[in-house]
């Protein structure tokens, strides 16, 4: 397969900055923290390696939407806020962290009016490891005899918001009976899930 051609760093600065997995973690760090942050706090915040890390602001501080302060044993890193970019790019960043508080929200939402005992996200989305393809999983406890009417009074009411958010919810439902038997079982499926859950609505899990 015929490699692309390089693009312009002059005329495509984003393609230089967002285009690399971890100049893009760098730099949404830097932006969310708001401040001046040692390397060793992006490598905890961003979750990157050491190495990632010093590459990332090696590229960004070349493109200058980085600031590097302090001498060589005790450097700190800033966004530059005179950037050109840097308006924008904190808008970006906003609105990224913005559209999922708005995810959560929505789901928080299709279950306010419902008899819910639990609601919670599980899976790789609430682990954290989720790719573009994923689901977001929903799970609910609900009494048995309200379990169905609140599964698929949900899906409903969650449409609607998936649609403008673009996330795709899996909603899946227990009876609290059947939860607590799978607790008495240990079952492995529900010992995960209590592991990474996601309270959203009603009672922590271990709580049932």
């Amino acid at each position: 397969m015929a490699r692309s051609e390089r693009e312009s760093a002059i005329r495509y600065p984003l393609t230089w900055m967002l285009g690399v997995d971890s100049n893009l973690r760098v730099l949404r760090t830097l932006v969310r923290h708001g401040g001046v942050l040692a390397a060793s706090d992006i490598v905890r915040m961003s979750r990157l390696s050491r190495e990632s890390v010093r590459l990332g602001l090696l590229a960004l501080g070349a493109l200058g939407i980085v600031d590097t302060l302090g001498s060589i044993n005790a450097r700190v890193h800033r966004l530059n806020e005179l950037h050109y970019l840097a308006p924008v790019l904190t808008m970006v960043f906003k609105a990224e962290a913005e559209r999922f508080e708005a995810i959560l929200n929505a789901v928080c939402q299709s279950a306010i009016d419902k008899p819910v005992l639990s609601l919670f996200l599980y899976g790789s989305a609430a682990r954290g490891d989720d790719m573009a393809d994923s689901d977001l999983d929903i799970g609910l406890v609900a009494r048995p005899g309200d379990l169905a009417d609140v599964v698929e009074g949900l899906r409903d009411a969650v449409r609607g918001p998936a649609e403008y958010l673009s996330f795709r919810p899996s909603v899946v439902g227990l009876d609290i009976e059947d939860f607590r038997r799978l607790t008495n079982n240990s079952d492995p499926w529900l010992e995960n899930v209590k592991r990474e859950a996601i309270v959203l609505l009603g009672r922590r899990l271990e709580e049932l």
